[in-house]
């Protein structure tokens, strides 16, 4: 027979259990809708709104809200509103209020439904709004009322973009184009219309995701489409606005071609280069406490360094998008804008070596033990005198297996258990010893008859 105090006892291990999962899914729940706040941010400039009407009539659930007043010189060319649990059953409206109190009529939005959820951005872009001070947003569900999580305007980019051809400058060093995903391999879109091309190259900007975020490639290519879907259909922009994206595997994804005008920081896209990454750094914001992987910290670096050389920046011009005047965002997050500085410094660094070894390193050496022959790799990022010596327990030089100057590059060493004599070691443990004018280090070895 069971006893009672054992029952109980199980009976509430059972309802803590699901009170955690209930907190997990609720914690999935905020990050989500956190994670769009920060997207809706990137296309739009946030204007707080609240809810000044809901009332169901005849199975109708209607919903109606009110933007804050927004500065007099927005001028916005269109606005949109983040819905949670809403449906495809719904219709959508907005109406303006201009400077002397006059409204206009309602008129019809579009819906853009997020997949795999119940949320939806509501938009409009339309002439009528440039006049506006402030906005009206009425939803019409079928099956209940939508929660309102943020909205924003759309500002007009009264930047003049210059025509002509692109003046290439010249390419300092042979350095290897990093391998990038194509427009093709991720399913891009073609731009609605078309491109204007850069005449110069003067800024580099960095970004991150907000609401998008991806740990490989097959979920970076959805979360690409996903982006651009956002960029073309809502904001209204030719095709995605970034030139490069990186996932946190370090995958890198052609956005739209470095050689034209981006749509990635209002008034400051002429001559600039946006890459963004996957994911959210701005910990201020709940959920949003992500770090850069170093996967994702390798590419931005490689990266960088190579549009640095193909179109001769400074790296130092590295900016983040909160950087430029009139942008009020908090892109690319605290966490990467704090390691603004470290990235131009290392981007420099990378160009002064020409790429990749950057550091000497030597491989552990496989195998280990062995018995016939063992191996080694290491790396030498200038041109440098290189000494590899086997040493016994006694610290006594056994075999030197290099002792000469090498220029930059990746190698191999071997030794196959046979001492500067022609003499063949017994079984023992021995040290590889690895030396350069900059870096030291040994590796204990096994040799086994």
């Amino acid at each position: 027979m069971i006893e009672p105090r054992f029952v109980n006892t199980i009976l509430k291990l059972f309802l803590k259990l699901k009170r955690i999962k209930l907190f997990f899914i609720f914690l999935l729940a905020m990050i989500f809708n956190l994670s769009l706040y920060g997207q809706l941010e990137e296309i739009s400039q946030i204007v707080p709104s609240h809810i000044v009407q809901m009332e169901k009539i005849n199975n109708q659930f209607i919903l109606i809200g009110r933007s804050e007043i927004y500065p007099h010189n927005y001028n916005p060319d269109g606005m949109a509103v983040l819905l949670d649990k809403s449906t495809m059953e719904m219709e959508v409206s907005f109406r303006f209020q201009n400077k002397n109190g006059n409204l206009t009529k309602w008129t019809k939005g579009e819906i853009s439904h997020l997949s795999n959820s119940e949320k939806s951005i509501i938009y409009i872009r339309d002439e009528i709004c440039q006049k506006s001070i402030m906005f009206y947003y009425k939803v019409i569900s079928q099956v209940g009322f939508p929660e309102i999580l943020s909205s924003g305007v759309f500002l007009p980019d009264l930047e003049i973009y210059p025509k002509g051809k692109p003046l290439r400058r010249h390419q300092i060093l042979d350095l290897p184009k990093p391998n990038i995903i194509t427009r093709s391999e991720w399913g891009a879109r073609p731009p609605t219309h078309g491109y204007s091309t850069h005449p110069y190259y003067t800024k580099l900007t960095l970004h991150h995701a907000a609401g998008f975020s991806a740990e490989g490639i097959d979920e970076g290519k959805e979360q690409l489409r996903a982006i651009q879907d956002l960029h073309q259909f809502v904001r209204g922009w030719s095709d995605i606005g970034y030139h490069f994206i990186i996932d946190k595997a370090g995958n890198i994804y052609q956005g739209r071609p470095e050689t034209v005008i981006g749509a990635h920081v209002l008034g400051n896209n002429t001559g600039n280069i946006g890459v963004c990454v996957l994911g959210c750094y701005h910990p201020p914001e709940l959920y949003c406490g992500d770090w850069l992987s170093d996967e994702t910290t390798s590419a931005l670096v490689a990266l960088y360094a190579w549009i640095s050389n193909e179109y001769n920046y400074n790296p130092n011009i590295l900016l983040g998008h909160r950087d430029y005047p009139n942008n009020d965002t908090s892109c690319p997050g605290n966490n990467v804008h704090q390691n603004l500085p470290w990235f131009r410094n290392e981007i420099e660094r990378y160009l002064n070596l020409g790429g990749p070894p950057l550091e000497f390193s030597i491989s552990s050496s496989y195998p280990n033990p062995f018995n016939n022959k063992t191996k080694s790799d290491y790396r030498v990022p200038l041109k440098n005198h290189i000494s590899i010596i086997i040493y016994d327990l006694l610290g006594r030089e056994v075999k030197t297996l290099i002792d000469q100057v090498q220029s930059k590059g990746d190698y191999e060493v071997a030794w196959d258990g046979v001492s500067n004599l022609g003499e063949a070691m017994s079984t023992g443990v021995y040290f590889l010893q690895f030396k350069s004018d900059h870096f030291s280090k040994n590796n204990k070895i096994v040799l086994i008859k």
